[in-house]
C-alpha cells in the first residue's frame, strides 16, 4: 500500500473570522478507485466470485434507493447512515408547494463513528509523506518573472495551469499572480473571458518594444 501524499496550501483569506489557520492540508496524487477494482480487492480476499460480489453491490445500491425513496433513514452500523432532504422545483420555497412542487435536493452521507476509526487505523498502517513540492511556500514576484522570462524564450503563450506548474504553486496563486501581471500590463489576454490565453506585452518578458 502506498503511503498518503500531502501538502500545504495557503489559505486564500486568513483574515477571514472563520480561518484560524494560515494553511490548509490537502492530498495530492490523489487517485480513484472504481467499483470494479473494489470487487477485484474483495474477490482476492475471499472465496467469492467478482459476479456474486457485484451482484450483491447492485442489489444493495438498489435497496438503499428504495428505502431512500420511502423517505427512511438508512443506518448502515460501522459504516455509514443516508438520509435525503427535499427543495422546491422553483428554487423558492413559499410553504403552499404540493408534492409535485418538491423534488429531491440531497442524498445526505455521514459516516459512523466506528468506521471513521478503522481509516484512521488504515491511516497509521499506511503511513504519509510529504510531497516534493513547494506549494505551501509563497513564490516572490520576482521569481515569477524570472521564471516567465526563461518560458517565453522558447513559448509564445502561457495559460493559468500552465503558470501553476511552472512555478508549483495552487491554482489560488496562479490566479493571484495572472491578475498582477495583467494588471500591471505585463500579460495580454488573446483568448475568451472563460478560456483565456495570455501573450506577453511589448517590451514585457524579453519582448522587443514596438
Amino acid at each position: 500500500m502506498g503511503k498518503i501524499k500531502f501538502d500545504f496550501y495557503k489559505n486564500p483569506n486568513i483574515k477571514s473570522e472563520n480561518s484560524k489557520s494560515e494553511y490548509h492540508i490537502r492530498i495530492c496524487d490523489r487517485q480513484t478507485i472504481g467499483t470494479k477494482g473494489i470487487v477485484e480487492n474483495i474477490h482476492m480476499k475471499s472465496t467469492l466470485t467478482s459476479v456474486d460480489i457485484n451482484a450483491v453491490i447492485i442489489a444493495f445500491q438498489d435497496e438503499i434507493a428504495n428505502q431512500l425513496g420511502q423517505g427512511k433513514i438508512v443506518r448502515l452500523e460501522g459504516l455509514c447512515s443516508f438520509d435525503i432532504s427535499l427543495k422546491a422545483k422553483s428554487g423558492i420555497c413559499t410553504g403552499e408547494e404540493n408534492s409535485k412542487e418538491i423534488e429531491l435536493k440531497s442524498v445526505n452521507i455521514n459516516p459512523e463513528k466506528e468506521f471513521m476509526k478503522r481509516v484512521q487505523k488504515c491511516i497509521n498502517e499506511t503511513g504519509m509523506e510529504k510531497v516534493t513540492g513547494k506549494h505551501s511556500v509563497t513564490i516572490p514576484d520576482e521569481k515569477v518573472d524570472s521564471l516567465l522570462n526563461e518560458y517565453f524564450k522558447k513559448e509564445k503563450t502561457v495559460t493559468r495551469p500552465k503558470l501553476q506548474e511552472l512555478c508549483s504553486m495552487t491554482r489560488y496563486m496562479a490566479m493571484q499572480q495572472i491578475k498582477r501581471l495583467t494588471n500591471s500590463g505585463k500579460l495580454i489576454n488573446i483568448g475568451f473571458k472563460n478560456h483565456p490565453l495570455y501573450v506577453p506585452a511589448s517590451g514585457s518578458f524579453g519582448t522587443q518594444e514596438k
